[in-house]
């Protein structure tokens, strides 16, 4: 199912079969949020974002990071990404004036290196060619190196910095 050759790991066809990218319901938001927060902790950039990796911090940061989340992206189009039923990955949309804005795209740890990242990235580009936007935008923290190689590799360069991330921007065709 699952192609492993020395240089990477990669989705085959077969198992590109079992992807599934669905629209998160209203009712699904809080637990999209939860799921978000998960894959956010448990990266390497974790520590980072959330003051260190203490079992006993989390519930007391899961709750306002949940809460805070309903409010920012509530206008945004949430996405769970399905690989053999379980949430392997989520991410946001948003529209703005000429581009359409990813946030929050985080890909669960036990399945990274597979090309969870790259497929939601060419699903966003997808949604970004229906909507006629001319760009494709998002922000990654400057210390995220995986996620930076990532989005390079996918086309995206840098159009604004900011003191702790990046702003990236690919031309949709």
């Amino acid at each position: 199912m699952i192609s492993v050759s020395r240089s990477s790991t990669t989705i085959d066809d077969d198992f590109r079969t079992s992807l599934r990218v669905l629209h998160v319901r209203r009712s699904e938001h809080l637990l999209f949020n939860f799921y978000d927060f998960n894959f956010f902790r448990r990266s390497a950039g974790g520590s980072y974002l959330f003051f260190g990796s203490s079992k006993h911090l989390a519930p007391l940061i899961a709750v306002p990071y949940v809460l805070a989340c309903e409010i920012v992206f509530f206008r945004g189009r949430r996405f769970f990404v399905k690989l053999k039923g379980h949430v392997a990955g989520v991410f946001i949309v948003g529209g703005r004036a000429e581009s359409l804005y990813i946030s929050s795209l985080a890909v669960a740890p036990e399945y990274r290196r597979l090309g969870l990242g790259m497929f939601i990235l060419r699903f966003a580009e997808r949604l970004a060619v229906k909507a006629r936007k001319k760009w494709l935008e998002l922000s990654v923290l400057k210390a995220n190196s995986p996620a930076r190689r990532l989005y390079e590799k996918a086309g995206f360069s840098v159009f604004k910095e900011r003191k702790r991330s990046l702003m990236l921007r690919k031309r949709v065709v």
